[in-house]
Parts: structure tokens; sequence; C-alpha cells
């Protein structure tokens, strides 16, 4: 069909249309010391309405009153989409609704302006208008389902519809009916920003025309989509599932009796089966509270299907301000939703359902179905069980992935920008640079240290455990090592996939010495496996990094020595025992300069090359030390049980009697490679700022501070003795390498400190970035060193060791989470981790990363920029009518 047919035909088509215009007006702010809008001032609302209905200028209307908003509904017959009358006079009955609240002494200027005074635009921007309009023909009659979800972002019905839409399991309607649908997705930041050209994309199944001719109610003109500008479901997946940067705005039927019927296609084919407000009346008005409105029969899913979608399966999405968090939504009746709700981390969801009849007529109040109101039990327990998983965002704080990877991002860019002069580059260990707050930590230490150097050099199957092999060869190594004097003691262990070196010694922090003997220590590992012909999977993934490998083989990297070759025999388990001549002749012919062992690129299906972690503590001022590793999961894993630590200790009079009065936070940018000095205790709104944005910033080091240092230039000058220290960079920069991304990352810190973050893990929860290839985010697992593993999928763990010293050995290495006490934490949050990931899925956030975490390599990022890319042949380039059409309305005065 040409676009001159279509237009032909629709007008035709226009004239048995009825038009559901429903308009979100934000009234209780402006109603001083109100927690509710009073029935009055709706009533004369209503009253202009059921006016009009009686001259018969509309087909039906509601009135209610839902939270901060008017929530009016106008339904029309035969007038068509953008009728500024329609829209006018919703507007007007919320002014006269509003100059009863002015009358009865309850309206109350907000911000010191008078609301009256203001021209008729200013009026639609202090209101918040924000317009849905929702085009169908009636059969007969028409379930119609409307929905609101207060405090909830623009994106906030993804998950509900995409489910409802595109998941087998969630809606039977493509199982049972055969009906495959077509979505239209928008970009919130051009929603945001009010842009009125901006660029829409379609996914679903391909309609039977090569091209389709929709009613997207936004536009000024028609939507025309071809078949091969349509994406798939999956790649709409990776879209939506981040409602924060992508909407799901609209959704047609392209196949299934909806669209067709004994082969002839339906006019119906071109309306929509469900829409949400994303646009707000004017540029600068964001669409916040959505609403959607669906349409509920002919194949198009049942109202229990509905209903399961939209609320009573549990899931987070984005709201709060400005859309910046992830709430819980939370199912409530309409007469529950009447009251302003300040409960954080809710989106509160209202939903009501009826049977449209003569051309848009609505029923009567009593045949009006409030779709929560019907089953007050049923409700109550999922509001319940939203409770319980509301409590766990909201004790993340300010952190991700409470907010929103954007928010948290933005936030601390700004914050970052307005402290720009206090960051500096971080001393070039790579090239000789030595850093001289760690100079002096040593010189106070008189070198006393402990250093914690992991990397993964290959796992046993996948990423699970390093091959058992890995560890005689690594004691083997730092036996040789502790003999020439280098070492005073070690310990070696495994968490997940990553093998651990834990050497006591007085060398100081960033011992070049030191650093080296833990990489040729992995790169025997190597050597060792490679000489006997085992396969491990990944085989030194962290080991390859830039100029100290390129070029190099296997032998000169491990440098194999007589002596480790003798005490490799002696730790060697029975099997590999006789394996001995091979790793003797692989020696020999080293030696003789035949070393044929070449540094390949191993397998494995994650980024690779990464570099080996470490985290180094001069030991100043204890000789008890808290030690947490994790697995699966990235640098920014501490950020939350550090900042909890922090304020714990400087709560205790112990601590401020060994250690001084405040603490200070070396902070890395991981991205630009500059730290900034902040003090725990005056600069702590800023700390968490920055920390927010995990994937962004890291904790490197805590020092300690005699005095509180109100003033933030001065704090550096300051810093004392190292109190914590962290994996946050690699060690691949002392050859060359750089930060790329995702590590599992270790710390060590002084007991006063840590002790705090061990009883956090036990009685708190948090979720950090990990999981299957780093793209979750799923709460660490406290686990004991025994069975620190990955299980279930990949899910993100840690371990937690309390280390003691005597004056030349590792006296004590005690695994705090095999007490008894954490056996019960484990099991509570491998229950939560279950009930959020079956919520939300794979995909969709808080539990999927979006775009702005995921790391760059990954295919999700290749697709998402394939898909939106400025050369993309998905996009339909398009132009809003609706600031256009209130345009309208101003200008007739309101």
């Amino acid at each position: 069909m040409s676009r001159e047919e279509f237009l032909v035909q629709e007008r035709e088509r226009m004239a048995k249309r009825s038009t559901i215009t429903i308009v979100s007006v934000k009234v209780l702010p402006w109603l001083e010391g109100f927690s509710s809008i009073p029935d009055d001032v709706a009533e004369t609302a209503g009253a202009i309405l059921a006016r009009a209905e009686h001259d018969g200028n509309i087909r039906g209307w509601r009135v209610y009153a839902f939270a901060d908003d008017f929530h009016i509904q106008v339904n029309t017959f035969g007038l068509g989409l953008h009728h500024a009358a329609t829209h006018r006079l919703a507007f007007q009955a919320s002014l006269e609704g509003l100059r009863r609240a002015a009358q009865r002494g309850y309206f109350g200027p907000e911000k010191g302006r008078d609301f009256f005074r203001l021209s008729p635009e200013a009026q639609l921007k202090a209101l918040q208008v924000r317009p849905l309009e929702f085009p169908f023909t009636e059969r007969k009659s028409e379930p119609i389902l409307i929905a609101k979800l207060i405090n909830g972002g623009v994106g906030g019905f993804n998950r509900m519809l995409f489910n409802l839409f595109f998941h087998h399991d969630k809606g039977s309607h493509q199982r049972l009916d055969g009906t495959r649908f077509l979505a239209v997705v928008e970009r919130v930041g051009d929603l945001m920003t009010g842009k009125g050209k901006r660029r829409v994309f379609s996914f679903g199944d391909r309609p039977e025309e090569e091209t389709l001719i929709l009613l997207y109610p936004f536009l000024k003109e028609p939507l025309e989509v071809r078949r091969d500008q349509m994406g798939d479901p999956s790649e709409l997946l990776s879209l939506v599932a981040n409602p924060a940067e992508w909407v799901l705005s609209a959704l047609f039927a392209v196949r299934g009796r909806f669209a067709s019927a004994g082969g002839r296609l339906q006019e119906t084919r071109h309306e929509p089966v469900a829409v949400v407000s994303v646009e707000g009346a004017l540029a600068g008005v964001a669409a916040d509270s959505p609403v959607v409105v669906l349409r509920l029969q002919s194949g198009v899913p049942a109202v229990g299907e509905a209903h399961l979608n939209l609320g009573a399966d549990f899931a987070y999405t984005v709201g709060g301000p400005g859309g910046g968090y992830h709430v819980g939504v939370m199912p409530v009746t309409m007469g529950q939703a009447r009251m302003r709700s300040d409960e954080s981390g809710t989106a509160r969801l209202i939903a009501y359902t009826y049977q449209s009849y003569g051309n848009g007529r609505i029923p009567p109040e009593h045949d009006v179905i409030d779709l929560y109101g019907q089953d007050t039990v049923q409700t109550e327990w999922l509001q319940e069980e939203a409770r319980e998983f509301i409590v766990i965002m909201e004790q993340h704080g300010d952190f991700q992935p409470r907010l929103t990877a954007e928010e948290a991002e933005r936030r601390a860019r700004s914050c970052a920008e307005r402290l720009g002069r206090l960051f500096e580059p971080i001393p070039a260990v790579d090239q000789g640079e030595s850093d001289p707050l760690v100079a002096r930590a040593n010189e106070r230490s008189r070198g006393e240290t402990l250093s914690d150097i992991k990397a993964d050099g290959g796992g046993k199957v996948g990423h699970t455990t390093p091959p058992t092999l890995f560890v005689p060869v690594a004691q083997a190594s730092l036996m040789e090592a502790q003999e020439k004097g280098l070492i005073r003691d070690f310990q070696v262990f495994a968490v997940g996939d990553d093998l651990y070196l834990l050497m006591y010694h007085g060398r100081g922090a960033d011992a070049n010495d030191v650093h080296l003997l833990a990489f040729r220590t992995f790169w025997r590992q190597v050597w060792v496996i490679e000489s006997i012909g085992y396969k491990p999977y990944g085989l030194a993934q962290d080991l390859q990094i830039g100029p100290a490998t390129r070029g190099k083989r296997v032998d000169d990297l491990a440098e194999p020595s007589e002596r480790f070759i003798s005490l490799l025999v002696e730790t060697l388990p029975e099997p590999e025992r006789s394996q001995a001549a091979k790793i003797h002749a692989a020696r020999q012919s080293w030696m003789q300069g035949r070393g044929a062992l070449e540094v390949t690129r191993p397998f494995a299906g994650n980024v690779t090359g990464q570099g080996p972690g470490f985290a180094e503590l001069p030991l100043a001022q204890t000789r008890r030390v808290g030690l947490l590793a994790a697995d699966k999961c990235g640098p920014g894993a501490f950020n939350i049980p550090v900042h909890h630590g922090v304020g714990e200790a400087l709560t205790r009079e112990r601590f401020r009697d060994r250690f001084g009065e405040s603490v200070a936070y070396e902070i890395f940018d991981v991205h630009n490679y500059t730290r900034i000095f902040l003090d725990g205790r005056a600069h702590r709104e800023d700390i968490q700022t920055l920390l927010g944005a995990t994937n962004l910033f890291n904790v490197k080091r805590l020092w300690s501070l005699p005095q509180t240092v109100s003033q933030r230039e001065p704090v550096k000058a300051a810093v004392h003795s190292i109190l914590l220290a962290a994996s946050t960079e690699k060690l691949a920069l002392i050859a060359g390498g750089e930060y790329v991304g995702k590590d599992d990352p270790v710390l060590l810190g002084v007991d006063e400190v840590v002790s705090p973050m061990f009883e956090y893990m036990k009685a708190g929860f948090y979720m950090t970035q990990g999981d299957e290839r780093g793209s979750h985010y799923m709460m660490l697992v406290p686990k004991p060193l025994r069975e620190s593993v990955a299980t279930v999928r990949s899910r993100g763990l840690q371990v937690g060791l309390a280390v003691t010293l005597s004056a030349d050995r590792i006296a004590e290495v005690h695994d705090v989470y095999a007490r008894p006490g954490y056996r019960e934490a484990r099991i509570r949050i491998d229950k939560a981790n279950a009930r959020i990931w079956r919520a939300q899925g794979s995909e969709f956030t808080p539990v999927g990363v979006g775009a702005r975490d995921v790391e760059p390599a990954y295919p999700l990022m290749k697709v998402l920029n394939w898909i939106t890319g400025e050369d993309s042949t998905y996009a339909l380039h398009v132009v809003s009518g609706i600031q256009e059409l209130y345009l309208q309305v101003v200008q007739a005065g309101g």
C-alpha cells in the first residue's frame, strides 16, 4: 500500500475510530500541605468534562486523583489524533480544579510563584502536563486496560510489555493464538530533552506487507516501516533491557487475527495494541509516572496475562527523581494510589480496565475494574514481597545499581569536573616512576609488607578453579624465593579461578623484585603445565600484557632454575611427579637456547591479557590484617563495603586512638588514570558520589589522618600510614600494560577497617557487576575458602580471611566466612539472587548490565552500535507533533 492510498483510506477510517486521550497533570505540589488531591477539586474538574459529554462533544471521561497527578481521561469518536480542542478541554478541567482549590484556601504558591499569573505556556510547564493518545476501532465492544506507574521513569513499562508481547512463557498469545507483534523504540535522552526531530527503531516479526504504515500517536505523520528496516526480538531486548536509555513506546500486531482474518488484512493492523506516554506537552517536561493503554482482545493478551506482567510478577524498573534510580514495582489499589507516598525506592502501579462500547463510551464506575482491588489478600501479599526486595535495593544507598549507570556516571563526572584540579596523574610505575607517598609509607613500616598478588592463569573446566598443578608450582617458586631471603613467608590459595600469592616480606610496597617474583611464578605454572602437555582452559589468561611478553617465549618468562625444579619435584602430586623427566628435559632445552614454548593467545570466553591484580599493605601499626578476595566481579565490588567499613570505623574510639581522627581515601579514576585524595569524614558526600559510579571510580588505598582535613587541597600532604589497599589497577602497569576493564579484586586492610566489612557481608546486601562474562549485577555470596567456586551460573563470590603475622612468618590465616553465622547469610543471599534473577531475567537492568558498564569488546556493544549508530539502516527519522499540538492549546488561551 502506498502512502497516498493509506491517507485516502485513513480519512474514511478516522470517522469510525475512537480515541482515548489521557492527560497527566501534576496538581498536588500546588496544594499546600495536602497529601492527596481533595475530592471537591477532582469533582470540579470532572464537572467540566461532564458538561462536554452532555453537549455531545466527547464520548466519555474519567478524572482520578493518583498521588501528585490529575489523571484525566477523555474519549472521543471520529475526531482523530492531535485534536487540539480535546486537549484544551482536559487542560481547562485541570485549571478549574485549581481555581476551586484556590477558592477553598487549599492553594499555595509553589517556589514563590503565583500560578494564576503565569502565561498558559508556563502553566503547562508548571503542571508538568504529559499527554497520551490511543486510537482504536471498536468491534462491538473493546476490553481496554489503562495503567499508571507512579514514580516510574519513562522506560518503566519496558520489561512488562516485552514479557507480555514477546516472552513465550509470560504471555500465551504467541503460543496459543499465533499473534505476532512489532515494537517501536525511542531513545530516552531524546525524549527527556524534548527533541522534536528524532529517530525511532522498530523490532519484531515481519508484517505481510513490504511497507507497513502505522498510527504512532506522537507523530505529525503516520510512521512508515519497511520490512528491511525491522530488527528481530533479540535485538529489541538488547535495547529495552536498559530502560534508562531506551523506551518501548508502542506495540502493533503484524500477524494473527488482529492483523488479518480469512486472508483479508484488518483495518486495525494500522492501530496500536499498546502505547506508553513518553513525551511531555512542551520541551523540558519529562514524561515521568508514565501511563500505558492496552487493548485486550482478538489474539491480544487477556486481562490475566496483563495482570501478571504489569505488577503481579515482581520486578525492578527505573524511576525516582529524573528516572535515575532502580525502584521496585508495587501494585496498589486505586484507593491506595490517591495518597502521595514518600516510600523510597518504590514505583506504585495502578491499573483499571473496562469494556468500551458505543464507539468509545466508558461504562458506569461500578463496571470499571480496579485490577489490584479485586483480590485484596493477593495484592497485600504482592506488596509484602515487593517491600522485601525494595529494601534490598535501598541498602545500596546512592551507589550502582540502585542508581542507574547513566545517573551514577552523570553525578560522578559532574563531581569530578568540580574537583578537577585536585585530580593528578597516577605515578607511572611502568616508566620507572615511584610514588613518594608509598615510599614514605614504606619508610614508616621499615619495609614490613604483606603483598597479595593474584592472576587467572587458566581453569580446570572453564572459569571454575585453577588446575591442581598450579598450587605446587607456586609453592616451589615461592619456597625458592624464601630460601634466597626475598620473602619471609607465604601462603598459596585459590579463590574461584584465580590463584593468590600471599607474601610476607621486608621489601616495601611496589617492590619491583617482589612483583617480578609473582610474575615469574605465574609463568612457571604455564611452563610446567605446557611441558607436561596438559591443556587447561584459558591458559595464561591474565598474563599476556604488553611489552613484557610480546615476542618472548614461555621459557624466558618462567626462568625455571635448577633449585625450582628440585623443589617442584618434591611438591608435585604423584601423577605429575611421574612426568618429572619431561620437566627436566624442557629446562635443559631452554638452557641450551632451544626453548620451544611460544606465548600464544589463550582460548577463553572473555577479555584476556588484563594482567595480575595486587594489593600491598605496609605494616606500620598492625599485625592483624583483613583480606577480601572476590571472583566473577570487577574492582568496583569493594566500593560499597569500603564506604560502609570506613563509616563504622570512624565511629569507634579504638580506631581513632590507634590511627587518628579521620581517614583519607585515595580514589582512582580508572578510565583517565588519575587520582584524588579526600577526607573520609569531611568530604564523605564527594566520596560517595564518585564511588557511586562503581565502574568509573574505585578505592585504591585508605590512609590514616591524625586530624580531620576540612579543606580538600591539603588532604594529600596530611596522609600518614596506609590502612587499606585494593587491586584497583593492574600489575600490568609495570610492564607497559594499561587498565582495560573487569578484574577479580583483592583487598588488604587493617583489622579495624576490614572487620566491619566482614560484618556487612553477614547482615547486608549489595549487588555488584560480574557474574556471567561480567554482564550482570548480582549479590556477592560470602563463601568459605574451601567452597570458593562459582557454581550456580557464574555468581560472584567473596572470601574473607583474617591474617595474623609474627615477626618472621604468617602465624595464622583464619577463614572468617567459614564461621557458622555466614551460612545463614549465604542461604539468604542465594535465595534473593535466585528471585531477582527470575524477576528480571538475565537482561533487564539492574541484573543485566547497560551499555555504559558492559565491556566494549563484548558482542552486546557491537550489536548496540550496529543497530543505533549514525548510519543505522534501522533508524526511522520522524518529527513529533506533540509540542506543536500544545502550542495550539496555549495559543487558544488555555
